[in-house]
């Protein structure tokens, strides 16, 4: 404080004394500066050494005071710092006291002298500071020149003090918003600045400060933490966390109970289970010793203390108060010493287990008895649809596969699409010893080649990409003991015809991705709308396999060839789809002969959709010709009116004529030869060409004409 330089009473003169008083006072004692005082002692100015001269010229040593004293001069109180007093805009400080007297006057010289030591011990513990500081400590000037370079900078930057102080920031360091610091003047906090090193990445937090002096900025500071310890911990404790989570997200969806209890027997934790078992709370069991628990007649005896005592698993078996046998396993959990730290109890109710295990029994009855009503009532819906035939051609098919379903012999099913098979297949499922196994189809042609053999004959864990972790059973092991009816058997690839030939003969297979061979009893129909002798002649059907199937061939005629079971299969369909959907329909005598009439290229299967279309669409109970699609329209409309040709002609004309007459009977029909062109069967380019081939032998055959006129 200012207090601290008086160390007398100041010199002090009034303003009616002269210069010459002022003179003989420094010669009696030499001081800068005297007080020029009122009567109470109250400071009206100073003079200091250059009082002599004005403006260069010598002052008379006679001059008052009063008119060379200097007001220039602040006052301050005794209790203000030095630091404050150094920063006031004048070269003489007065110090007064409350009431305005005089108590001394310090100069600038004064303070500079008095404050030296200071600035001298404020200048070392700062370095002290800077150089004991873990955090880099780097300050600029206004310049952007480093003024400070403490050593955790150096260690952070790679660089040297001495190669940093007096070099712009930008020739020593990466700038990190410093030099931005210098133009807003504002502060920042928290920037995250990692920091690569030949041996990794460092993380440090960077904050950089202003320095302001008088309202300006003069420089600034910035300060970088490494964070990448915290950071590390931070991960850490996030990892501990989320495992802690898991945890106890696996203790509380575990089905047993389970209590966690400490070394000193204190329970840390329970599970729902664990409640739901005993019938007793959380809240009641947790932070209390397990003896309690004992003493309370929950337990016959502390399994704690037992695992404690014999450092291993102990389990016992008592009944809890509700009644009910539970299986008690306490295990140790040891730290890396080796010493029990935690005892892990797990609680499992066998009284709820044997009613599990009761239930699953009475489910799988139950299933049995549900597999077998469904198996009785399939056998009836087969052979119901089976005897759905009066045409003797049907009757000597259906008549042969009762026969060959007592046996064991490979049946070859051969028809166009939409005939049967499959209703055949099961027929001769239902008719033999197997009724009782599976019964499974796979189409041959609908699987890509790629996922066909391992849906056959299933694959092991890994055997591919994507593989199920526990294999999978193929469709042979599915159907054992039972019949697989192996449809569009002409697309199976040659690659998998192999196989299936040693499954028919070796009556094994192997798993994709296996070594193992499997037994399978399975018995094999095969279907298919292909030649497969002509098949077999091009090379694109094994022959051995042919023979092994073309055992017993069955052919399934066409719906075309066997007319008279339109009819019952027509009231068939009707009563199928009046008991699904409530809506019975009757069709006219004028449907069933053009019924007659159609070539029914989709065969049993087109006419079943016909039927359930006209069924749930049309609102009228009888159904006429205008209710039917269009390519059945056509053979109505054809039924009455015939293409013709009359008189004797050329067979090329004759064949364009009746070209003609067919394409424009369409056009008139349907009205666009996109439609003319699917009812005719051929493509719409087709029908296109021929109209111009028609138009111009028509116009051709008129230029004769004409010509033949001219010449006459």
């Amino acid at each position: 404080m200012l207090a601290n330089l008086i160390k007398k009473p100041p010199l002090t003169l009034c303003p009616d004394q002269t210069i010459g008083d002022v003179l003989r006072l420094w010669q009696e004692h030499p001081i800068g500066v005297v007080g020029i005082v009122d009567e109470q002692g109250r400071l009206l100015g100073v003079v200091g050494s250059g009082l002599t001269f004005r403006d260069g010229t010598p002052i008379s040593l006679d001059t008052k005071l009063a008119e060379v004293m200097d007001k220039n001069f602040i006052s301050m109180s005794p209790d203000v710092y030095q630091e404050e007093a150094w920063t006031a805009p004048s070269e003489v400080i007065a110090i007064v006291d409350a009431d305005g007297k005089l108590q001394g006057i310090s100069t600038k010289y004064d303070l500079a002298t008095s404050l030296y030591p200071y600035t001298k011990f404020i200048s070392r513990e700062l370095d002290a500071v800077l150089n004991a500081a873990h955090t880099g400590i780097i300050s600029i000037n206004k310049d952007g020149i480093i003024t400070t370079f403490n050593p955790a900078a150096e260690m952070i930057t790679r660089r040297a003090r001495n190669e940093a102080i007096g070099k712009f920031l930008t020739d020593v360091v990466i700038p990190t918003g410093l030099l931005e610091i210098l133009e807003t003047g504002e502060t920042k906090f928290g920037q995250r600045l990692p920091v690569k090193y030949s041996v990794g990445t460092r993380i440090y937090v960077s904050n950089r400060s202003p320095i302001i002096e008088d309202g300006k900025v003069i420089g600034a500071v910035g300060i970088f933490q490494d964070i990448s310890e915290i950071e590390f911990i931070s991960h850490e404790l996030e990892s501990v966390k989320e495992l802690n989570k898991e945890l106890k997200a696996l203790i509380e969806s575990s089905y047993d109970g389970i209590l966690i209890a400490r070394r000193d027997g204190v329970v840390s934790q329970v599970n729902e289970a664990y409640t739901r078992m005993t019938g007793l709370r959380a809240k009641d069991i947790v932070g209390r010793p397990f003896q309690k628990l004992v003493e309370g007649g929950h337990y016959a005896s502390s399994i704690v203390d037992a695992v404690l005592k014999k450092k291993k698993a102990v389990t016992n078996l008592q009944t809890s108060p509700m009644g009910n046998r539970l299986l008690i396993t306490g295990n140790p959990v040891a730290n890396e010493r080796g010493e029990i730290v935690r005892v892990v109890i797990n609680v499992r109710d066998l009284t709820e287990f044997e009613k599990l295990r009761q239930e699953l029994h009475d489910s799988k009855n139950l299933n049995r008895r549900y597999q077998a009503e469904l198996s009785t009532r399939n056998d009836q819906r087969n052979k119901e649809q089976d005897l759905t035939s009066s045409s003797p051609e049907m009757q000597s098919v259906i008549d042969l596969c009762t026969r060959v379903a007592q046996v064991d012999s490979t049946v070859l099913l051969i028809g166009d699409s939409g005939v049967g098979k499959e209703v055949l297949a099961k027929h001769i499922h239902s008719q033999s010893a197997r009724k009782q196994g599976p019964f499974i189809k796979i189409n041959c042609g609908a699987i890509p080649e790629t996922l066909l053999e391992s849906e056959l004959f299933g694959y092991e864990r890994g055997a591919f990409t994507g593989a199920g972790k526990d294999g999978k059973p193929g469709i042979f092991e599915m159907a054992h003991n039972g019949t697989l009816l192996l449809d569009e058997i002409g697309d199976l690839p040659l690659s998998l015809q192999v196989k299936l030939l040693r499954v028919l003969q070796d009556k094994e297979i192997i798993r994709v991705g296996g070594t193992k061979t499997r037994s399978v009893d399975v018995r094999i129909l095969a279907a298919t709308n292909r030649n497969l002798a002509d098949m077999v002649q091009q090379g694109s059907f094994r022959e051995d396999l042919f023979f092994r199937l073309n055992v017993v061939p069955v052919q399934i005629p066409p719906l075309r060839d066997r007319r008279s079971d339109i009819v019952p299969l027509l009231n068939f369909f009707c009563e199928k789809y009046y008991k699904k959907y409530g809506i019975r329909k009757q069709f006219s005598p004028e449907v069933l002969k053009i019924f007659y009439e159609y070539h029914w290229p989709g065969n049993i299967r087109e006419l079943e959709n016909i039927v359930e279309r006209m069924v749930v669409t049309e609102p009228e109970t009888v159904i006429t010709p205008k209710h039917l699609p269009e390519s059945l329209r056509y053979v109505m409309n054809n039924t009455s009116a015939k293409v013709m040709v009359q008189g004797v002609l050329p067979f090329k004309e004759a064949l364009l004529e009746m070209e003609s007459q067919l394409i424009n009977e369409a056009l008139n029909l349907y009205g666009s030869t996109y439609k003319a062109a699917k009812v005719l069967g051929i493509d719409q380019s087709t029908v296109i060409r021929k109209l111009q081939k028609i138009k111009q032998f028509k116009n051709n055959r008129q230029e004769q004409a004409n010509s033949f006129s001219v010449i006459k």
